[in-house]
């Protein structure tokens, strides 16, 4: 089996009790039942504190939804006691993800996680190859992956050519013009064409976002507060257009590929071209609100954006349909 990730993941590590959002607060944590049968027979006074810290297979979280395993300097007690290896399968892969496609496996790390996001913005998209034991897989049409990898190889390689708001208009052509194609039965990749960047207000978009179900209390007031701003920078820095460069070829990595088993092309590029574009939005937001938008700034914005948009089923397919039918988004 082929795996292939981004080599910037082998540089990633948790920053365990020094990250400033650690992702054993607020989130749900699911156990699954092998750790379940493992911590039902662990012993001591350690062991009766597992037990009754799980319920219906998931960790019953404590004030201000911890984990009752987060001990006062956020460090994991399960991982003190017992060792990495007794962690659930859920607390071990985070912020790791992982695909199958037939004799492909792909992964990498998620954007929600701010370690993981400095990685993002900060590595070129290089991809790593290597063969690993086979893993079991959901079979796929073999000729198709292997169209459906050369043109996300395309898509990527192109965001890097003129302007990024050129590149991603013409990425959604280019993915448009796939999409006729394979619904009409055929297997071939369409000619790139450069076309001149789309003008779209994001400004427009932001009650889309605020209108889904959050994942952060504080993220629809930062939204409308973006929206409520004048006078936002029309451009932002080459080092940021680099970052978001960045940001589109993660989520094309992430989720391209996804279409081998339902068909649906135009729409995860859509997500990516309107996912660079609002967080860029956000970004210059900032800038107009505090006076600058630092690195730092980017990390923490774009991890708020994934967190709120990835890491929630009905927000991501909500936001994959609205590629479709909602015309505030028929500028790319």
């Amino acid at each position: 089996m082929i795996w292939r990730y981004p080599e910037y993941c082998e540089r990633f590590r948790c920053s365990a009790g020094e990250c400033s959002d650690s992702c054993c607060i607020g989130w749900e944590i699911c156990i699954d039942p092998e750790t379940v049968r493992r911590y039902s027979s662990v012993e001591g006074r350690f062991g009766e504190k597992l037990r009754k810290n799980i319920s219906e297979g998931a960790f019953v979280l404590g004030e201000g939804e911890r984990c009752p395993f987060l001990n006062e300097r956020n460090l994991c007690d399960i991982y003190i006691q017992l060792g990495e290896e007794a962690l659930c399968q859920i607390c071990t892969d985070h912020p790791r993800y992982f695909k199958w496609f037939g004799g492909v496996k792909e992964g990498g790390v998620g954007l929600c996680c701010e370690e993981a996001a400095k990685l993002i913005l900060s590595s070129p998209p290089v991809l790593a190859e290597r063969i690993v034991p086979d893993e079991e897989a959901p079979d796929c049409d073999e000729e198709l992956l292997r169209l459906l990898t050369d043109a996300r190889r395309e898509l990527t390689s192109r965001l890097w050519e003129g302007s990024l708001f050129s590149a991603l208009t013409s990425a959604v052509a280019y993915a448009e013009r796939l999409q006729e194609i394979l619904d009409f039965g055929e297997l071939r990749l369409p000619d790139w064409e450069e076309l001149p960047a789309a003008s779209c207000n994001e400004a427009e978009w932001t009650e889309f976002f605020a209108e889904m179900e959050p994942f952060d209390p504080q993220w629809p007031d930062f939204l409308r507060r973006c929206a409520e701003l004048k006078n936002v920078p029309e451009e932002l820095s080459p080092e940021q257009e680099e970052q978001l460069r960045r940001i589109g070829a993660y989520f094309l990595f992430r989720y391209f590929l996804g279409g081998v088993f339902d068909g649906e092309i135009y729409s995860r590029v859509k997500l990516a071209a309107v996912s660079v574009r609002f967080i860029g939005w956000l970004w210059r937001c900032r800038s107009a609100e505090t006076g600058s938008c630092t690195f730092e700034d980017c990390v923490q914005i774009s991890k708020a954006y994934s967190k709120e948009i990835e890491y929630s089923e009905e927000n991501l397919e909500r936001l994959l349909d609205a590629a479709y039918d909602r015309p505030i988004f028929g500028c790319i």
